[in-house]
């Protein structure tokens, strides 16, 4: 599996996305042949530069003079149906000018058919945009992750006058994602943030992969200290490992005076937060009481939550956290036709590549609720059936 890595020390934004995929090997012509067919007027600039003694690519659109319109959602949808780019492009291009729609419009209180952009609907975010998910489509990648995102502090003046940084769009799109405001200014655009939404799963990078490319794409300002400079990591993982967590954490804590009631709802409540797994263990305590080892299998940015749930509704004085690392197997759900019907099979593929199904157990509760027949006999026939004949 293809995937890209994002490093974001200096932040995320629409132009330094496109310069780092250029930089890393996506065709300059294909990018403007799709501008073109846009008929907008606009036009890609591509030159190196330096930020603090470090290259990089930067990416600039220029747009035609006097362009200065607040477009509506409907709008920009309109312009990037005249792309001539695979249907895919098209349709994630539009999905992030939707997820900024729907943050501005709780962000001001109106409707999401009343959002007029103003800086995000001009020409050079419109090709940012598109050129941000057609070299995404170029390099092929079927995931993404970031590092801690750098999203900047202060005020920044836009349309609305000042606001405070993180923007409020910009805000509303990072939930979920690792992320700290050490550096002055807007460092994270909502331009980036909705492209961040759009292509990067919250989790943290994998902890092993091999690297086929890298490239650096340049913001507009150039700053001493940390390069204004956004590293794009073009890497290949193994199948096998491709559903990885590797920056998982287990949280557990000693129970010795809680009710079989009580596991069962901080359980069910874990899991509602976000815990990818809980579980309780019986154990023997001190004085030779029975009491109970509560587990909770944690990603990284769902932790604090979990530990502070744990801590409020448990009878703990404490949490022990412990760094763990699993693989997954690729696994989905599929509906199986058999002797009693359309039955819901969770289904799973072993490193080998052969797939193995078994039916979910609701839908076996279902059957045997159906037909009186015993939970062994379902399972049986089940089983015979997607063996087929003999």
């Amino acid at each position: 599996m293809k995937i890209a890595l994002f490093d974001c020390p200096a932040g995320v934004a629409g132009d330094m996305w496109v310069g780092a995929c250029v930089d890393a090997g996506v065709e300059v012509d294909v990018l403007r042949a799709a501008v073109a067919s846009l008929e907008l007027g606009a036009e890609l600039r591509i030159a190196r530069v330096l930020r603090a003694g470090l290259a990089g690519t930067q990416v600039l659109v220029v747009p035609p003079g006097g362009d200065q319109a607040a477009r509506g959602l409907a709008a920009v949808l309109d312009i990037l149906a005249r792309a001539d780019v695979p249907p895919a492009v098209t349709a994630r291009a539009g999905s992030v000018f939707e997820s900024l729609a729907d943050v501005e419009s709780r962000a001001h209180g109106i409707a999401r058919e009343a959002v007029h952009f103003h800086e995000l609907g001009a020409v050079d975010t419109i090709v940012d945009v598109l050129c941000a998910c057609l070299s995404m489509h170029q390099l092929g990648v079927e995931r993404s992750h970031a590092s801690v995102i750098e999203v900047g502090n202060g005020v920044v003046r836009c349309a609305h006058g000042l606001l405070p940084v993180p923007a409020p769009g910009t805000a509303g799109l990072m939930h979920g994602f690792r992320q700290c405001r050490r550096l002055l200014g807007e460092r994270t655009t909502p331009t980036g943030a909705a492209l961040l939404r759009e292509f990067v799963t919250p989790e943290p990078m994998l902890a092993s992969f091999r690297s086929m490319a890298c490239g650096y794409g340049a913001g507009a300002r150039d700053d001493a200290g940390i390069p204004n400079l956004l590293r794009l990591t073009v890497a290949e993982v193994d199948e096998a490992h491709a559903h990885e967590h590797n920056d998982l954490v287990e949280i557990a804590c000693n129970l010795d005076t809680a009710d079989g009631e009580s596991l069962a709802w901080i359980v069910d409540g874990a899991l509602e937060r976000g815990a990818l797994d809980a579980w309780v263990a019986p154990v023997t305590m001190k004085k030779g009481r029975p009491g109970h080892v509560l587990h909770v299998l944690a990603g990284g940015a769902r932790r604090p939550v979990l530990e502070n749930f744990l801590l409020e509704e448990s009878t703990t004085l404490g949490v022990r956290k412990t760094a763990v690392e699993r693989t997954v197997l690729e696994r989905w759900s599929e509906t199986v036709d058999g002797p009693f019907g359309p039955v819901l099979h969770k289904c799973a593929r072993l490193p080998s590549g052969r797939v193995v199904k078994r039916p979910e157990d609701q839908e076996l509760r279902r059957v045997a609720a159906e037909t009186g027949l015993p939970r062994r006999t379902i399972v049986e026939r089940l089983a015979a059936a997607r063996a087929g004949p003999d």
